[in-house]
């Protein structure tokens, strides 16, 4: 009967990790289109896209490559870190190759510093979309509603979101059931396991 209840546990452990690794690797596809779309409206004129269009494709490549790690080992510090420094810096590279403005630097960080100290999603989801806005605002007013920096509302969404949602179980202790242990114990057949004390 224990043994019955450990392999239910393990499986529902599983599709967890399998379930939060697939919605990580949407958040990051969304990240990575809006990212390119900022990048591609906001270049300068006469400038080519070929840049931009490496800079995504590498991106979408490296998350395809993501898609093959299993679940458990997925969401390991050795695993994340590169993830997230790849990530900052795929922003910042696409940041200096529409030449952007120091505010939008400062509005990304500040995003980032945000989604490291909020412990809300939603609460982060919707102040970064408000910084987005304020990035609009502070933007050239000449240009209007149709004007190309109206892409930084999204953009900084998706990058509160996708920081928050990497950032978020590791500070609140919600990835502490996905162990190896865990992953030992699906490895191990059921009656091979010795049995608990």
């Amino acid at each position: 009967m224990v043994r019955a209840l450990l392999l239910i546990c393990d499986v529902h452990k599983e599709s967890e990790a399998l379930g939060r690794k697939q919605t990580f690797l949407v958040v990051r596809y969304v990240l990575i289109l809006a990212t390119g779309a900022l990048a591609l409206v906001e270049r300068t004129a006469g400038a080519s896209p070929l840049p931009v269009m490496v800079l995504v494709l590498t991106a979408v490549g490296s998350n395809i490559a993501l898609g093959q790690s299993p679940p458990f080992s997925f969401f390991d510090a050795w695993m994340q870190a590169p993830v997230l420094v790849s990530d900052t810096a795929m922003i910042s590279l696409a940041l200096l190759l529409t030449r952007a403005s120091q505010e939008s630097f400062f509005f990304f960080f500040f995003v980032l510093i945000m989604a490291a100290k909020l412990e809300n999603l939603g609460v982060l989801g919707i102040g970064a979309a408000l910084i987005g806005f304020a990035s609009f605002l502070s933007a050239d007013a000449s240009s209007g509603w149709a004007s190309p920096t109206l892409m930084r509302i999204p953009f900084l969404f998706a990058t509160g979101v996708f920081f928050g949602y990497v950032v978020l179980p590791e500070r609140t202790g919600a990835m502490s059931g996905f162990n190896r242990q865990t992953l030992q114990r699906l490895k191990t057949p059921a009656l091979h396991r010795p049995s608990p004390s």
